[in-house]
């Protein structure tokens, strides 16, 4: 499936009398968006009629006031447009709806269009003359070349408004770039070789769970494993969902955060399943973040020599990254993620709605690795967040399920290639070779996890520019989008020694040269094989305060 940037707007256009203004409002209204008609805007900005308006300065006049009501209909995201019948006729305005989103014409037959304006002529200018079904007609000719360019055409003679609406909804859910202001639900497979699964993104999943992964049979016991954080969130939702659709709910709970990923919490739930009386055919839900996923499926992994698991993430980094491609781990004291194992879910299920909650320091750093997916895979979701980078910030819901989705395509993709990091999974580790030294040096837990990826990315796009990989413009682009998003381009507190170490001990450390994935240009990457540690080093160095 395409996925694309979201629309800024919905544009429904077409001959007077088809719909456009009522089918339109009901779109708005059943999907959350505002309703705009550029006919009223008119009105409103001149304080004069429509006709009014045509009488004292003829249709010339009209049309330029109704290219400035485009102009400030397209001003705001999230809205359904209803243009004039004319609207298309001037090429700046069919460019500049084409570029915000599709443009749906509504059609009638001659007959069916007199039939609905017949009795509102007052209001209709162009209709002002002896035979309008005449009129009606010759206005279609004349203009069925220029309606032939909208996107889709949608003929409504013979519907009731309903009907069209219906139809219309059913189009614009197919629709690449629409799709997301109505709230469809993607679901992206993942490959994996005897252990295919889906994820499901979407807004308000939770309600719906049992609903996409029922038991295989009533009175199924499952584990819904969370923190103390999250449970009050969204805990009883889950246990309600699941338990509806006949899964037998039992809660565990965990502290929230990294002291969790112990193996002293671990063998807790391990005896918590057991007195549960999970069994090989019981599941194990993993609600929350990060932590949850890596803690929760390496529970799933070795209790009974592995159960059924199912990521429910609730942090934008867990959405993306971590709940998809099997890793999880525990720390050990000479180490974090020393044990671990790759356990594949069943499903991974991803209600974006659940960001509502997320604090701002997590969501930034979850957008670390969105930044890292769309500047080695992606131009056209790069170019999106940095003209959008307000909205995203503001969590709009279109723009992040988007996002969501896109990166889940992205990284899936991945991991079907290469479900045991042995080749192009290595991709994934751009800016984290500065990253985690970075990590490391640091005083414990002072920078996230997206906050070295983001300051990762920086170094390592210079890098790539000193080597001749890449223009200085493309790592000037890379280091602007981290900025826009709040994450740190350069980083201070560092221990600089032991960031040289962790670099030194990096894993892709081959006789001291270092193998490391880099962007050639936005949306492209090359895995460079032979990288000399001092230049790494003077990278890493450039971002230091």
């Amino acid at each position: 499936m395409e996925l694309r940037p979201p629309a800024r707007a919905i544009a429904l256009t077409g001959f007077m009398g088809t719909g456009k203004t009522t089918v339109g409002r009901l779109l708005a209204e059943s999907s959350g968006l505002e309703f705009v008609d550029t006919d009223e805007l008119i009105e409103a900005e001149t304080g004069k009629s429509i006709p009014r308006i045509f009488e004292e300065g003829g249709e010339a006049h009209f049309r330029e006031l109704e290219s400035d009501a485009l102009t400030d209909a397209l001003s705001r995201p999230n809205r359904v447009i209803s243009t004039g019948g004319g609207m298309l006729l001037r090429r700046a305005n069919l460019q500049a709806l084409r570029e915000a989103g599709p443009i749906v014409c509504l059609g009638a037959d001659a007959d069916a269009i007199v039939a609905r304006t017949t009795g509102d002529d007052s209001e209709r200018p162009l209709l002002h003359v002896k035979d309008p079904a005449s009129r009606v007609n010759e206005l279609l000719a004349e203009r069925a070349g220029c309606y032939a360019q909208a996107d889709y055409q949608m003929d409504t003679t013979g519907l009731t408004p309903a009907e069209v609406l219906d139809d219309l909804m059913t189009l614009l859910k197919r629709d690449a770039r629409a799709r997301w202001l109505l709230g469809a639900v993607t679901k992206v497979p993942v490959g994996i070789p005897d252990n295919e699964y889906e994820i499901v993104v979407g807004r308000g999943l939770i309600d719906d769970l049992g609903e996409i992964v029922p038991p295989q049979e009533q009175g199924v016991t499952c584990a819904v494993i969370t923190t103390d954080r999250i449970e009050p969130l969204y805990a009883e939702r889950v246990r309600r969902s699941l338990g509806d659709a006949g899964w037998d709910v039992r809660l565990l709970t965990v502290a929230d955060g990294e002291g969790s990923k112990s193996l002293a919490v671990v063998g807790k739930l391990w005896e918590s399943m057991a007195q549960a009386g999970l069994d090989r055919g019981s599941a194990v839900f993993a609600l929350g973040g990060g932590v949850v996923g890596d803690v929760a499926g390496f529970a799933a992994a070795t209790y009974m020599r592995g159960v059924d698991l199912f990521h429910l993430p609730t942090s934008l980094l867990a959405q993306v990254d971590s709940s998809i491609g099997g890793k999880t781990a525990i720390d050990l004291s000479a180490g974090k993620n020393l044990a671990g194992a790759f356990h594949q879910p069943s499903a991974v299920v991803t209600d974006v709605a659940t960001l509502a909650t997320l604090p701002e320091p997590e969501m930034r750093s979850g957008l670390g690795e969105i930044i890292k997916h769309a500047c080695c895979f992606d131009a056209e979701m790069f170019d999106f967040m940095a003209k959008r980078h307000s909205d995203i910030l503001r969590k709009d819901a279109a723009a992040l399920e988007y996002l969501v989705a896109r990166n889940c395509q992205i990284k899936a993709r991945i991991v079907t290639e290469d479900p045991h990091e042995q080749g192009l999974r290595a991709v994934l580790n751009y800016g984290h070779t500065v990253g985690h030294a970075l990590e490391r040096a640091a005083p414990e837990w002072a920078l996230r996890h997206g906050e070295v990826v983001g300051a990762g990315i920086v170094a390592e796009s210079r890098l790539a520019a000193w080597l001749g990989l890449a223009t200085e413009d493309t790592a000037r682009r890379q280091e602007r989008l981290i900025a826009n998003y709040g994450l740190p381009t350069r980083v201070h507190g560092i221990d600089e020694g032991l960031a040289d170490e962790t670099l030194e001990r990096d894993k892709k450390m081959i006789a001291g040269r270092l193998r490391i994935p880099l962007v050639t240009e936005i949306g492209s990457f090359e895995i460079v094989e032979d990288v000399d540690l001092k230049m790494v080093r003077q990278a890493l160095h450039s971002v230091l305060r």
